[in-house]
């Protein structure tokens, strides 16, 4: 009697976690709401001057400054994370400033990730 009573819950309570694991799970890459969803604050206010909220380098000063294209592919494939965070936290000999001083650790790793989710 026990049993036919637990096989229900436990049935559930997988079904639930698989629902959830997809909720959470991210989307395909190429996914238009993707690309089309806005940057964190933080990179509209340090980044986007110059590579653009779409990550493109396409604003003036990013045109002017010959900035990244963060949706070159070519560049998410060459360029490894732990270069990503040395070119924020000491900047580039392309006029790319230095954040180590004014982001944390953490801020800079986000960073990077959003970086990277330009490449998608």
């Amino acid at each position: 009697m026990q049993v036919r009573r637990i096989v229900p819950v436990v049935f559930a309570a997988f079904a639930a976690a698989g629902l959830a694991a997809l909720a959470t799970e991210p989307r395909p890459a190429g996914a238009a709401a993707e690309k089309s969803a806005a940057p964190p604050p933080l990179f509209v206010q340090k980044c986007a001057k110059c590579h653009g909220e779409d990550g493109r380098a396409q604003t003036e000063k990013g045109k002017k400054m010959k900035a990244q294209d963060f949706t070159d592919p070519d560049f998410q494939q060459h360029k490894k994370d732990e270069q990503l965070v040395d070119a924020i936290t000491n900047g580039t000999e392309k006029d790319m400033p230095a954040f180590g001083k004014v982001l944390t650790p953490a801020q800079i790793e986000s960073m990077v990730q959003v970086v990277r989710g330009f490449g998608r």
